[in-house]
């Protein structure tokens, strides 16, 4: 029975084309922030189905031990592409036009553990296939930094 309900509720969003459905793809990547015991993580998430447009989540943290840990600048770019022939992308935020099926969306944040990205991509053309969701970030403290990155394409 729950099979069933998950299916009814994929089809109901992919009728009424939902931009952001309770299904979701992720991808996570993390790296060391040297000498500080802590690590810099990328996430990016995307929505798996739809029938117009796409939710989008990125983010770069910054942690030590599982809590929340405070640099002195962290910063997140999300990259989203429309993969297929002749795709172009609409995207809210609107961001940096890469291509005309790429844009790009950036924030920086100062003395905090957090920066993140959201919105909805709108792929266009005929025959798009798949969108890809990228999220790059670095953290910087104490005169060191680190970078990690993600992509979820679904």
């Amino acid at each position: 029975m729950k099979k069933l309900l998950s299916a009814a509720g994929l089809l109901g969003a992919l009728l009424t084309g939902a931009a952001g459905s309770a299904v979701a793809m992720s991808d996570s990547g993390s790296t060391p922030l040297p000498g500080t015991g802590a690590k810099v993580e990328a996430n990016a998430w995307q929505c798996n189905a739809y029938a117009d447009k796409c939710s989008f989540r990125t983010s770069t943290k910054t942690t030590k031990g599982g809590a929340k840990y405070k640099v002195s600048k962290i910063s997140n770019t999300a990259t989203v592409k429309a993969n297929g022939w002749q795709a172009t992308l609409a995207l809210s935020p609107s961001g940096t036009q890469v291509s005309e099926n790429t844009r790009q969306v950036s924030w920086t944040n100062k003395n905090t553990w957090i920066a993140d990205i959201s919105g909805i991509a709108d792929p266009g053309g005929s025959l798009n296939t798949s969108i890809t969701t990228c999220s790059d970030g670095g953290a910087f403290k104490s005169g060191v930094k680190g970078f990690a990155s993600a992509c979820v394409n679904d």
